[in-house]
């Protein structure tokens, strides 16, 4: 064979070598166009997803949702024609009709071995309430080789669910007589009525022998102007409307003297139901002395006498999440007092009015049921156990993890979150201590008594570590951690908009 020939054979062979070079190249090169868009689809459709389902939270539609999600993939520099939102249509029962929105795979059972349309899960009562969103999204992929040989793009997709976490949340209420009085005489426009010290009370408020302020609360609870705490019903009324029932639920605890439940988690999946606990709620009149606590006038025992048991109300919210909360739910406690804890009982049976030195004069630190010593926390059965030390014993059962509790807990808890709201003066600007027993440093603890109180609570429910504190070196009368201070009623509405915007959200997969 001639060197022309031979030549010329090379010249093809490395022709070819270089086509099957080149489609190697360009493959790996589509190859990874297309895996780069899949990775960015896939991280678009998740955030896509996180939005959408965040979304339940403020009570929008599907068709709403499916425009928080498309907006998302536009902010990705992504086409969102093609982005298609579905959830559980639950509010019907199986066989339709439903929307294109519905997906039945989002609709879990209560028992997890039956599925969606089975006997047994083929009613919405029977369905577990979860806020579950699938996000789908297509992406078109043009490829810069491959159409050399007939392949000019694909169609890649995604999907992801999100969840946002439902939530058994608990709202406890200081109903006591100073909810109707307490910011009567600071000066301050606390209803937004343009009016300031118009408190549908007696004003100023006499004081009887007992030396406590005898306010005529019924006269504020009949024409319902019981400042702050008609401010506080129209906030608690706005953080009802941030629920999504009924796959979230929201019980009521109120506390003045003792503590009730008039709705508990099972009843509270429905919003006019919860509506209309609230609304029947009212301030509690001052315990008639008489009554109540004969022993104040012939022993000086004020045991019984006093009304804000924040103990019970911590108490009463925390047995509700413990022996009724769903597993799968956040497990939310927000707490709001006008004032430290001056009331609690034990655990005997009966139970009996934890008040150190109640056979003595009560020259103790105001509020009352209080020992010499603010600053100190007992444990139970010991002399100067307080008021105080049992709502902090009953914060650690509430907030503290189940287990590997920390050190400063007294006792493994739930870990509920809790968030603590102090309202007005009272809380962090009491000037009830008797100067005449107590040295100015000891009064000067006692007047943020019962801030202090929120803010020990507020850290626990915030990490389960009462010893994190965020408030640590936070000047009195500001926000700090899941603890919030308004010095008037009207901002508590301010106050349960933040903590509605805290609610979170999770991807599942």
């Amino acid at each position: 064979m001639s060197d022309k020939l031979q030549r010329g054979q090379a010249l093809i062979l490395i022709a070819l070598a270089f086509v099957g070079l080149a489609a190697f190249i360009g493959l790996a090169v589509d190859a990874g166009i297309l895996y780069t868009n899949i990775g960015h689809l896939r991280r678009s459709v998740d955030a896509a997803a996180l939005a959408s389902a965040n979304q339940f939270r403020e009570g929008l539609t599907v068709a709403q949702l499916e425009s928080s999600a498309k907006e998302f993939l536009d902010l990705n520099n992504l086409s969102s024609a093609s982005a298609q939102v579905f959830v559980c249509e639950e509010s019907i029962v199986p066989g339709g009709p439903y929307s294109a929105y519905h997906d039945p795979t989002l609709c879990r059972c209560l028992n997890d071995s039956l599925t969606f349309g089975d006997v047994g899960c083929d009613d919405s009562s029977e369905l577990d309430h979860r806020k579950l969103v699938r996000v789908r999204g297509v992406l078109p992929v043009t490829f810069a080789f491959l159409p050399i040989i007939g392949f000019d793009s694909v169609n890649v997709n995604a999907e992801a669910i999100s969840e946002t976490a439902a939530l058994d949340l608990i709202l406890a209420i200081d109903t006591s007589a100073s909810m109707a009085y307490d910011l009567c005489s600071d000066g301050l426009d606390n209803d937004g009525d343009g009016e300031t010290d118009d408190c549908n009370i007696n004003d100023p408020p006499s004081v009887g022998p007992d030396g406590i302020p005898e306010n005529d609360v019924a006269r504020c609870v009949s024409a319902g102007d019981c400042q702050p705490f008609e401010d506080v019903r129209d906030a608690a009324q706005f953080l009802i409307n941030r629920m999504y029932f009924p796959f979230d639920r929201m019980a009521i605890v109120n506390f003045s003297q003792f503590g009730l439940m008039p709705l508990d988690l099972a009843a509270g999946d429905d919003w006019a139901v919860v509506t209309n606990a609230l609304n029947a709620l009212d301030v509690e009149e001052e315990p008639d002395i008489a009554t109540w606590c004969p022993d104040w006038f012939t022993i000086q025992d004020p045991s019984g006498c006093t009304s804000t048991n924040t103990a019970a109300g911590i108490r009463i919210a925390n047995n509700e999440l413990g022996g009724n909360g769903r597993q799968e739910a956040v497990w939310i406690l927000i707490l709001l007092s006008d004032g430290a804890a001056n009331a609690a009982q034990d655990d005997s049976s009966p139970p009996e009015w934890v008040c150190p030195g109640s056979t003595g004069a009560p020259t103790w630190v105001q509020p009352f049921c209080r020992d010499t010593d603010p600053g100190s926390r007992h444990a139970p059965g010991d002399a100067d156990y307080d008021a105080d030390d049992r709502a902090r014993d009953m914060a650690d059962l509430a907030g503290c993890l189940p287990v590997n509790e920390a050190a400063s807990c007294s006792a493994p808890g739930n870990g509920v979150v809790i968030f603590t709201v102090g309202l007005g003066g009272l809380v962090n600007d009491n000037q009830g201590c008797d100067s005449t027993v107590y040295s100015a440093a000891e009064c000067t603890d006692a007047e943020v008594l019962g801030e202090e109180l929120l803010r020990y609570v507020a850290a626990v429910g915030d990490d389960g570590d009462p010893a994190t504190n965020p408030c640590g070196s936070v000047a009195s009368g500001n926000d700090c951690g899941n603890y919030y201070f308004s010095p008037t009623g009207a901002g508590v509405l301010q106050v349960f908009e933040a903590i509605a915007g805290r609610i979170f959200t999770r991807i599942t997969h």
